[in-house]
C-alpha cells in the first residue's frame, strides 16, 4: 500500500519538480507488481521510508516506530482517497453524458449543465447514509446509482422521435399539422426555466415549425411538491384536455398554460410567481376564471373542476409520471424532444433556430 501512495504522490510532484522524477520509475515498478499481487522486488519502499524517518532518528529514535505506523495509515488514506476520487469523477462524467447534469440526484446544483428544475432523487445520499451509520445502504444506493446511469446511456444514443412518448390524450399549441414534425416538452408549471424555455420558444417561432405538445409533470419533494400549486393546475390542464372546448383556436389548457408563462397581473407580477405564491383556493379561483375567459360555460368550467378531482385524472397523472421517469429518463425539468434528441434543461433561442 505504501508503495501505491507514493506512486500517487510522486506523479503529480514529478510532474511539477525534476528532483522527485527518479524515484517515479521504481515506484512505478513496485506498484504494478503490487497490484498484480506480486511482492516488490526492490528495497524501494524501506529506502523512502528510511529516507523520511532520517532526521526523526537523530533526534527522537524513540518516534520512529510509532511514525512507520503513521506512514502506513497515511498510505491507505493517500490510496482510498485517490479511488474515490476516480469512481467520482467516472459517476460525474456518465451523468453529465446521460442527463446533463454531473450530479443526478439534484441536477439543480451542476454548473456544468443547462439550467433546470431538478427532480429530487428521494433515497439517501451517500453522506446521509454515513451519518446515519448505513454504511451497506451507502455504497449499495451509490453504486446501484451507477448502474442506472450505465444502463441509460443506449437512450442517450438512440434517435428520439417525440410522437413516441406523447401522452394519451395530447394537445397541440398550433393545432395539429401533419406536415410539421412533432415537438414534445417535459415541463412543470410552476418552474421558472420551463417559463423561460416557454418565451424563448415564441421568441424563435418554434411553435410554428413544429407540433408542439407537453407533458405536465409537477415535480414532488420530500414534503408534497416542489411548486405548491403545480399539482392543481396539471390536474385542470388534464381535465381540460379531456373536455376540449369545441373549435377553439387555440386549446384551453394551452391558453392557460401561456398566460402563466407569458403574462403578468395588475400589479406587474408575473402569473407563475402568483400561483406559486397563493394558497389553493385562490389559485382554483384563477383557473375557473380563465376558463370561462377563454370560452367555457359556467356548466362546462363545472365539469372541468369535477374531473380535475377525479381517479381519471389522477391515474393520467400517475401514467405521465412514470413515462417521465422510466422511458424519458429525464432528471431535469424542462426537457425537450425535437430533431431526434432529447434537450435537458433550458434551451436557449439560438438552439431552437
Amino acid at each position: 500500500m505504501f508503495c501505491i501512495a507514493a506512486f500517487i504522490v510522486l506523479l503529480f510532484m514529478g510532474a511539477v519538480s525534476a528532483r522527485y522524477r527518479r524515484y517515479l520509475a521504481k515506484a512505478a515498478s513496485c506498484t504494478l507488481r503490487r497490484i498484480t499481487f506480486r511482492p516488490c522486488d526492490t528495497t524501494f519502499k524501506q529506502d523512502l521510508k528510511d529516507h523520511m524517518l532520517a532526521p526523526l532518528a537523530v533526534r527522537r529514535p524513540g518516534l520512529v516506530g510509532p511514525a512507520s505506523v503513521v506512514l502506513e495509515v497515511v498510505a491507505f488514506l493517500v490510496v482510498l482517497t485517490t479511488i474515490w476520487s476516480g469512481y467520482v469523477v467516472v459517476e460525474s462524467a456518465a451523468n453529465l453524458y446521460v442527463y446533463g447534469t454531473c450530479n443526478k440526484q439534484d441536477s439543480a446544483s451542476c454548473s456544468l449543465g443547462a439550467e433546470a428544475c431538478s427532480i429530487p432523487d428521494q433515497t439517501p445520499t451517500f453522506g446521509e447514509s454515513l451519518a446515519a451509520w448505513d454504511i451497506v445502504g451507502a455504497f449499495g444506493n451509490d453504486f446501484a446509482r451507477l448502474g442506472e446511469t450505465f444502463s441509460a446511456i443506449p437512450s442517450r444514443m438512440q434517435n428520439w422521435d417525440a410522437e413516441t412518448y406523447l401522452p394519451a390524450n395530447a394537445s397541440y399549441l398550433n393545432g395539429l399539422d401533419a406536415k410539421k414534425p412533432t415537438a414534445l416538452e417535459v415541463i412543470d408549471p410552476g418552474c421558472t426555466y420551463c417559463m423561460e424555455l416557454f418565451q424563448n420558444i415564441e421568441e424563435a417561432g418554434f411553435d410554428d415549425r413544429q407540433n408542439l405538445s407537453y407533458i405536465a409533470y409537477p415535480i414532488q419533494s420530500a414534503t408534497g411538491y416542489k411548486f405548491p400549486n403545480s399539482l392543481l393546475v396539471t390536474q385542470y390542464l388534464e381535465a381540460l384536455r379531456l373536455n376540449p372546448l369545441a373549435d377553439a383556436k387555440t386549446p384551453v389548457d394551452w391558453q392557460i398554460l401561456k398566460r402563466i408563462y407569458t403574462e403578468e397581473n395588475a400589479e406587474g407580477v408575473s402569473w407563475q410567481s402568483v400561483f406559486n405564491s397563493t394558497d389553493a383556493t385562490e389559485a382554483t379561483t384563477l383557473l375557473q376564471d380563465w376558463a370561462q375567459e377563454f370560452g367555457l360555460s359556467r356548466a362546462q368550467v363545472d365539469t372541468v373542476a369535477s374531473v380535475a378531482a377525479s381517479t381519471e385524472v389522477a391515474r393520467i397523472i400517475a401514467d405521465n409520471k412514470t413515462l417521465v421517469e422510466e422511458r424519458i429518463h429525464t432528471v431535469k425539468i424542462p426537457s425537450i424532444i425535437f430533431d431526434g434528441r432529447r434537450h435537458d434543461g433550458l434551451v436557449s433561442v439560438g438552439d431552437l433556430d
